[in-house]
C-alpha cells in the first residue's frame, strides 16, 4: 500500500541497488504497481541480477516522470537523509509504502518516505516520521514516536509510548523499555536494550555491562 498525495501513482523507481534494494524489489512485486528499475550513485553498481529489472542510471542525474514515485531503499539514516532531500530538490513524489503482511493501526500516523516491511506491527496512535524504515518483524507499541530517518533492524522493538529521535539507529532484535526516549542520532547495539532515557548522540549496548557511550559518528 502507497500513501502518498499522488493517488495515481503507476510506477516506481527504487533509489537503492543493493542489498535492502533488492528485498525492497520483491515487496513491490505484490504492489500491484510497475518497477521501473533502480537507481543509485555507488560506482560501478548495476540493478540487481536476479531481478531483469533495469539500472536508469545515477540518482544525481534522475528526474521522474509524471506519475512515477520513488522507494528509497537505503538502510542508514545518514544516506536515507541525504538521498530523500536530494530528491525532494528534485520535486520527486516520495509515498509512504506499507507491506500488505505488516499490521498497521488506522489510528497511526505515517508520514511521506515511509517504509514499513513485511510483519511488522505498528499500534495505535504512533507516529512514523518522514524518512523512517521500519525492517521486517518489528514491533512498535501504542503511543510511540520514531524520529526522521531512523531506522529499525529486523525484530527491533519500541514498547509502549516510547520514542527515538531523528538519525536513530536500532540494530537487530534491540528493544526499547516502555517510556523510555532517545535523543537524535542514537545508535543501540543488536541484541541490546534500552531501559533509560538518553539525550542526543548517545551509543547504547549491553555487551558485557549495560554501557551508554558518545556517538562520534553521528
Amino acid at each position: 500500500m502507497f500513501i502518498s498525495n499522488n493517488l495515481t501513482i503507476s510506477s516506481v523507481v527504487i533509489a537503492g541497488a543493493g542489498g535492502l534494494g533488492l528485498e525492497i524489489f520483491d515487496y513491490l512485486l505484490s504492489a500491484e504497481v510497475t518497477i521501473d528499475g533502480f537507481i543509485d550513485d555507488a560506482p560501478g553498481i548495476t540493478a540487481p541480477k536476479d531481478t531483469n529489472a533495469r539500472f536508469i542510471g545515477s540518482i544525481y542525474d534522475f528526474f521522474p516522470k509524471d506519475y512515477q514515485a520513488v522507494i528509497v531503499a537505503i538502510g542508514s539514516p545518514q544516506g536515507r537523509q541525504k538521498v530523500l532531500s536530494k530528491l525532494l530538490e528534485k520535486g520527486c513524489e516520495i509515498p509512504a509504502f506499507i507491506a500488505p503482511s505488516a499490521i498497521v493501526s488506522s489510528a497511526a500516523i505515517i508520514e511521506r518516505g515511509v517504509i514499513i516491511c513485511p510483519l511488522s506491527i505498528v499500534n495505535r496512535n504512533t507516529k512514523l516520521s518522514y524518512g523512517a524504515l521500519v525492517n521486517v518483524h518489528c514491533s512498535i507499541g501504542h503511543g510511540s514516536s520514531v524520529g526522521k530517518f531512523s531506522v529499525l533492524s529486523p525484530y527491533a522493538v519500541l514498547n509502549g509510548d516510547s520514542s527515538i529521535g531523528d538519525s536513530c539507529f536500532l540494530g537487530t532484535r534491540s528493544t526499547i523499555f516502555p517510556k523510555v526516549r532517545l535523543g537524535n542520532k542514537c545508535v543501540v547495539d543488536s541484541h541490546s536494550y534500552v531501559k533509560a532515557s538518553v539525550g542526543d548522540g548517545k551509543i547504547i549496548t549491553n555487551r558485557g555491562n549495560y554501557i551508554v557511550l558518545n556517538n562520534r559518528l553521528g
